[in-house]
């Protein structure tokens, strides 16, 4: 699975003008709802908001991976925000967060959703990666940026073998 399998300019915003993590979080869900993804909104944006009672999702760098799984999410899908004003989000390094992907999956995805938020993290903790997002003019900018991205990743995870070895590793 892909990041841009998960992930439609509908679900990308550039320029979000928010006061506090709460509005971040909320209008992310709210996207994510008119693009037909959850079966519960309120559910799930309180599911995403205990996680973050929890422990911060932000993981330093500007960078937030809120996530939440459950019945009320009908597919696996994400929404990425790039803030206009970067927000405290209690992260690991005390900086604020410029960039948000939320990421929604219904409760039997354990594998594909913990296989996206890793995605997610290894895309914006790169830093070249986060420069690009930072000067992406609109959604269809930014999904090309993911598209990439997909393409760097499953360029690097190629293995090939041998009887059952692994003989040669990209990297």
């Amino acid at each position: 699975m892909f990041l841009q399998d998960v992930v439609s300019e509908k679900t990308i915003i550039t320029d979000l003008e928010v006061a506090d993590k709460e509005e971040v979080l909320k209008k992310m869900t709210e996207v994510l709802d008119s693009a037909g993804v959850l079966s519960d909104r309120n559910k799930f944006y309180d599911s995403v908001i205990e996680r973050e009672s929890l422990e911060s999702t932000a993981i330093g760098d500007g960078i937030a991976i809120p996530h939440a799984k459950g019945d009320f999410v009908k597919k696996i899908f994400c929404c990425f925000a790039r803030l206009k004003n970067a927000v405290d989000f209690n992260s690991l390094d005390g900086n604020p967060v410029k960039m948000v992907f939320l990421v929604a999956a219904p409760a039997d995805m354990n594998r594909e959703y913990i296989q996206i938020v890793a995605k997610a993290a290894r895309l914006l903790k790169s830093g070249v990666m986060r420069e690009h997002l930072h000067n992406a003019a609109t959604p269809k900018d930014v999904l090309a940026i993911f598209s990439d991205f997909d393409k760097i990743l499953q360029q690097s995870l190629s293995v090939k073998t041998k009887e059952g070895r692994v003989i040669h590793k990209d990297m």
